[in-house]
């Protein structure tokens, strides 16, 4: 089983590589939406600090106490821009959304993306994502009641116990426990997403079901797979983090720069080999999904031929 999800991790690899156009327009659309995003913050904090002292503290290191100065200042520009951000964030979830049909339908059929039929899909299957969207938050409610609990329940055992750590332990359970259910949804949720895909189907409610059903009979399988992907963009973007805090200096502003991009490359790019893994997946080992049979006209019985009648012969006398 390990080998099958290996060879479905390496196939979902291959495609992202080969289509992995899909991954630079993706890259380019959040860099231009979070340049957007920034620029208000940007017009605000640049005249304030090109006639600071306080610049000097950031141009050759960074200095928390400086940082925490500037921010206390009433007109301080890096005061968070929520609407803004927020704007922004919503319109690339929507268009993240409206993209999914065209990538998952490239990655289920493994065909070229033309601009026309990618497109398309984007747009044929909006509305049914749309539905599991809205599905996934309704999922997504005793989870919050979940999180609201083990936040009670932290504070309680805080304010209790003599020892500090034994909330600490119970925050970090709680945690791992959220963070496996979360995945564990996604995951569900995925699946269905390819379902509606691979086999058209329209029904979000059966294309869930089915996904359940597929998922948990492959717990492990589809577990592996999604995690495999996340658990390598973690290695690297550790290793980036510790490079740029431990090793870089700090006047290499594009380097910096240019770091936090390839973070972000990589983030994307697992994000798409897992959906690209779960793809090859399902093309490979999932059964063909049971279509309800269509209706048809009842069968026209023939009459059954009869014999001719034979001639009358009047009676003799």
């Amino acid at each position: 089983m390990d080998r099958a999800n290996y060879g479905n991790s390496i196939s979902g690899a291959g495609l992202v590589w080969k289509w992995q156009r899909l991954l630079w327009w993706i890259f380019a659309l959040n860099l231009v939406f979070a340049f957007f995003a920034t620029q208000g913050m940007v017009d605000r904090l640049g005249p304030a600090l090109d006639h600071s002292k306080a610049s000097q503290y950031f141009v050759h290191g960074f200095d928390v106490s400086q940082m925490a100065a500037l921010a206390s200042q009433p007109d301080s520009p890096l005061e968070f821009q929520g609407p803004t951000v927020i704007h922004f964030s919503i319109v690339f979830m929507i268009l993240m959304l409206f993209f999914t049909g065209g990538i998952l339908a490239t990655y289920v059929r493994d065909e070229r993306p033309a601009a026309g039929i990618f497109f398309e899909s984007c747009g044929y299957y909006f509305w049914r994502f749309v539905r599991l969207l809205i599905y996934m938050l309704i999922v997504f409610l005793p989870i919050g009641g979940l999180v609201a609990l083990a936040s009670m329940m932290y504070s309680r055992i805080d304010d209790r116990s003599i020892s500090p750590y034994s909330a600490v332990h119970f925050f970090l359970a709680a945690a791992v426990v959220i963070l496996f259910l979360l995945i564990v949804i996604r995951i569900w949720f995925d699946m269905a997403q390819v379902i509606a895909v691979a086999e058209d189907e329209k029904r979000m409610h059966k294309a869930l079901r089915l996904a359940f059903s597929l998922f948990f009979r492959n717990f492990f399988s589809l577990l592996w797979i999604y995690l495999r992907a996340a658990v390598v963009a973690c290695l690297i973007v550790g290793l980036c983090l510790y490079f740029w805090m431990k090793k870089l200096p700090p006047e290499a502003t594009l380097v910096a720069f240019l770091l936090s991009q390839f973070m972000l490359v990589v983030w994307i790019a697992a994000r798409l080999w897992q959906r690209a893994s779960e793809s090859a997946w399902y093309r490979r080992h999932a059964p063909v999904v049971a279509q309800e049979p269509a209706w048809t006209p009842p069968p026209v019985i023939a009459p059954i031929a009869m014999p001719d009648p034979e001639p009358y012969t009047p009676p003799t006398t």
